[in-house]
This record gives C-alpha cells, sequence and structure tokens, in this order.
C-alpha cells in the first residue's frame, strides 16, 4: 500500500500546468506604425484612438474575440440624436458580458460637436454603471475607434453601458424588447438610477473582448 501512495504521489508531483496561449499575435502586432505608436504612448488600461483599419485588424487578428453590444449591422446606422450626458445602460440581450472577458476595444460615433464617450460597466443590470477606463475624445459626425492598453478581466458576470458628452446619434433599428431586458436610461451621474426603459433606437457603441490576455 505506501509502495503505491509513493507512486501515486510522485505522478502528482510530476505533473504540469499548460498556460493557454492565444494561437495569433498579440495586440500591438496587428497595428500600423501609428497604431503602434499610439498604443506605446497610451497609459496602462487607457483606451487610445485608432483607425478602423486597425480595429479591424486586432479584431480579426487576436483569438476568441467576441463583440457585445451592437452587431456589425447595427453599428453602421445612424438615426436621430441623444441628449448629451443621458446614460443609456444596454439591453441584457447584447450587454452582458461574462465574467474572464477582457475588455480591450470599442467603437462609437460622436454628434455635431468634439465631446467625450465614456464606456460604462455594472455588475448588476441596471444596478449602478461606472467607467470601464478613460473618456477619450470623439470627432465630430465621425465613427471613432477606440483599442485599450492592457486591460484587466471582468471579474464577475459585467453589464455594459455608454454615455456620450454631447448630442450623439442613435442606432436605425428600434430594440423594443421584453421589459426585463429592454435598455434604459439615466440622465443623472453617477448613473447608479432611477433608470427608464428605453425600447427604440440604441447609442452607437460596439464593445470588443476576449477570454485570453494578448498584449
Amino acid at each position: 500500500m505506501s509502495s503505491i501512495m509513493a507512486v501515486a504521489a510522485s505522478n502528482v508531483r510530476q505533473q504540469t500546468v499548460v498556460a493557454v496561449v492565444p494561437s495569433g499575435g498579440l495586440m500591438r502586432d496587428y497595428l500600423s506604425p501609428t497604431g503602434q505608436a499610439a498604443y506605446d504612448a497610451a497609459a496602462t488600461n487607457n483606451f487610445f484612438a485608432v483607425s478602423a483599419a486597425d480595429y479591424a485588424a486586432v479584431a480579426a487578428g487576436l483569438s476568441s474575440v467576441t463583440k457585445y453590444g451592437l452587431n456589425d449591422t447595427n453599428v453602421a446606422e445612424q438615426s436621430g440624436g441623444w441628449t448629451a450626458n443621458y446614460a443609456q445602460a444596454y439591453p441584457s440581450t447584447i450587454g452582458t458580458v461574462p465574467s474572464g472577458q477582457y475588455i480591450f476595444g470599442f467603437q462609437g460615433r460622436g454628434g455635431t460637436t468634439v465631446g467625450t464617450v465614456t464606456p460604462l460597466i455594472s455588475t448588476s443590470f441596471r444596478g449602478s454603471y461606472s467607467a470601464i477606463a478613460n473618456a477619450p475624445a470623439t470627432v465630430s459626425n465621425t465613427r471613432t475607434y477606440y483599442l485599450r492598453k492592457a486591460s484587466a478581466a471582468t471579474a464577475v458576470t459585467s453589464y455594459i453601458g455608454v454615455v456620450y458628452s454631447t448630442t450623439a446619434p442613435l442606432t436605425s433599428t428600434q430594440f423594443n424588447l421584453p421589459l426585463a431586458q429592454q435598455a434604459s436610461y439615466d440622465g443623472s451621474a453617477p448613473y447608479a438610477g432611477p433608470w427608464t426603459t428605453w425600447p427604440a433606437g440604441l447609442l452607437i457603441f460596439q464593445v470588443l473582448t476576449s477570454n485570453l490576455q494578448q498584449w
């Protein structure tokens, strides 16, 4: 019996842990020289502006990438306008991010004047939403793209939202979902509610995540 136990213990000691390694390169590898310079200049954990081509290259090149918020069709839409500094909590159907996800990028679209866009996150749906990181600048009437340097993974299931500091466009698609899943809005920071449900167009916002650390 003792010899069997000794062999078992030896086998346990010899086991090794194999880390999950992404099959592609790291974020910086997919960036243009201009994008690499922006990456190098960015503070750790912050979003930084990139070109549409850099955003697409990183989204396509990194492993296990998932898009939350608007899909590629809806994010290309533009209709109407949304009041400045009114935050939207995204519908739970498209805005629920599982734990263990690195939020490493997003895209949006500013309104008629230059301002800022702040991606928001909460650990409860229609709960208290706070900034994911910094609030990068928008460009008037222009779709803008951002990546994030060295982000941390979500510790628990989380819910995304967004707020623009200036009037910003909405999707033409109307997200008239069941009441319990609908988007909602709050016009007063720190965006902890009460939330008013919103069964219509959403602010232009798409988030990139991966369950692998690739920077």
